[in-house]
């Protein structure tokens, strides 16, 4: 998909775009190898072709695409960059912020499960996102990644963020995770089934209180949250794309 993308060019949106699909221009590589294009001139050409050539010298290097794509077309990222893509997503003692507590953060690389736990080993979580192309969760614009700042002042995250919350609404799925889930085929483990994120806070809560049952209950419920996103991910790309080529 990546290599089908032009609207990261100056001028060029979607429109424009569709156009070199329609004309047989599918990849930076058919742009190159055109000796013109319907509806260009030579001057535009030869500076669109610059563009194309440098979006070729930075096939691997996602920092490069994320400023130039707009905001809801990054999930077009996703399947290049997957093999370093990360999932996550935090819970707190509560919603309003500054000033909450982050009681434990989910990340997920597609292999392996970390969860960082305020009091065990939370502060080695700034580590965990080094290395990274992508952090894809679900709402994070909102509420994890800003949340994550100010509890971490020096933290950096990965060049590019990819929020599912808003990658399918424009697809046709709106509302909470837990809604939407099911729709995909998704179904949690019934002890942690039906749970929202006020519930969470009053397991950490018992927790504290000593409840020795309770922080086991709340990293399933926060190991769900984070996994279930690769297969919301996987699917939102597909039908993004299926949308978006149809009919090119």
């Amino acid at each position: 998909m990546l290599k089908r993308t032009f609207i990261h060019l100056p001028g060029v949106g979607e429109r424009t775009e569709a156009h070199f699909w329609r004309h047989g221009l599918h990849t930076w590589e058919d742009f190159l190898d055109a000796a013109e294009v319907p509806g260009l001139g030579r001057e535009r050409l030869v500076f669109l072709r610059s563009g194309v050539k440098e979006s070729l010298a930075n096939a691997d290097n996602p920092a490069y695409f994320g400023p130039l794509l707009p905001v809801a077309e990054r999930w077009r990222l996703f399947r290049r960059f997957k093999q370093r893509a990360a999932y996550l997503d935090i819970e707190t003692t509560g919603y309003a912020w500054p000033g909450l507590q982050v009681t434990v953060v989910g990340l997920y690389d597609g292999h392996t499960m970390r969860q960082f736990v305020h009091g065990q080993n939370l502060e080695e979580f700034p580590q965990a996102l080094e290395n990274l192309d992508l952090v894809i969760t679900f709402n994070g614009s909102q509420f994890d990644l800003p949340v994550l700042r100010a509890y971490f002042p020096s933290l950096e995250f990965p060049p590019v963020h990819l929020d599912l919350r808003f990658i399918l609404s424009r697809l046709g799925f709106k509302g909470g995770l837990k809604r939407i889930e099911p729709r995909f085929g998704i179904h949690r483990p019934p002890e942690v089934d039906g749970m929202d994120g006020y519930e969470a806070v009053l397991l950490w809560d018992r927790h504290c209180r000593g409840d020795y049952t309770a922080l086991p209950t709340l990293l399933t419920y926060n190991r769900e949250d984070v996994v279930n996103l690769e297969t919301l991910m996987e699917r939102a790309f597909q039908l993004a794309e299926n949308r978006l080529l149809g009919g090119s």
